[in-house]
């Protein structure tokens, strides 16, 4: 069967994350404040999720088809000790949780480009 494949990218920065539909260049960018923790970008589990779903829904809504989106959750911000394995799963299960087929996580401070996106010229984080 034909499948239309399609990438979401999501950029998490504190405050905020952006949502990119890959194959359509549209963006959304929405506060969260669940990403306002003082250590971590990962605060309130929920509400992440709650974030992440409403952006996919609105950028690429389930559709007969088409597939469940890739998603490339992006890490931009640098925290004081590195982020441990267990945030990196939290927003790796939040992008699952928002209906993605299938999750990366780029281990840079660097946004990708749309090729390095769909070409998946990144490196991960280890143990992901």
């Amino acid at each position: 069967m034909f499948w239309i494949k399609r990438h979401l990218y999501y950029q998490v920065k504190r405050g905020q994350v952006t949502v990119t539909f890959v194959e359509g260049n549209k963006s959304i960018t929405k506060s969260c404040s669940a990403l306002n923790h003082p250590r971590t970008l990962m605060g309130n589990f929920m509400e992440i999720e709650d974030c992440f779903k409403s952006i996919a829904k609105e950028l690429a809504p389930r559709r007969f088809l088409l597939q469940d989106p890739t998603a490339v959750v992006h890490l931009l911000e640098s925290v004081e000790g590195g982020y441990t394995n267990v945030e990196i799963r939290a927003f790796r299960e939040a992008a699952f949780g928002a209906g993605a087929r299938e999750i990366f996580m780029p281990n840079s401070n660097s946004k990708l480009s749309k090729s390095q996106i769909l070409n998946r010229e990144f490196m991960e984080w280890d143990g992901v």
